[in-house]
């Protein structure tokens, strides 16, 4: 099992122009009301360990995703409330967890299937 990291808020950022600060990052999807992506790592400890780093970085910025955890599969999901629209730090959330997701060994982006979380 490797060991949990703290990543930064620094070390994790990307600074982008102000006209990309809401694009979709490359991994997630989005819909009106979230942003969602899944992971694949290569154990269930990297998996652990993947949703370990989400919560620390959730509890900095005060956003809680959704979390689906299946052996060695994660799927996140920023949710919001009807009529709420996705804001500059769930997207900055987003991209950070995308950065240390790829830190990761054995990250794969898989594409999200709605039944996934409810199976």
């Amino acid at each position: 099992m490797t060991n949990i990291r703290q990543i930064s808020h620094a070390q994790s950022a990307v600074n982008l122009a102000p006209e990309r600060r809401l694009a979709t990052p490359v991994d997630w999807q989005q819909n009106k009301e979230s942003l969602t992506v899944s992971y694949r790592f290569d154990s269930t400890g990297t998996a652990l360990e993947f949703i370990t780093l989400v919560g620390l970085l959730a509890e900095k910025v005060n956003i809680h995703p959704q979390v689906d955890w299946r052996v060695d599969t994660v799927t996140l999901r920023l949710v919001h409330t009807p009529n709420a629209e996705i804001t500059t730090k769930d997207v900055d959330l987003a991209r950070r967890i995308s950065v240390d997701a790829h830190r990761l060994n054995g990250a794969v982006v898989l594409e999200y299937q709605a039944h996934q979380a409810t199976a």
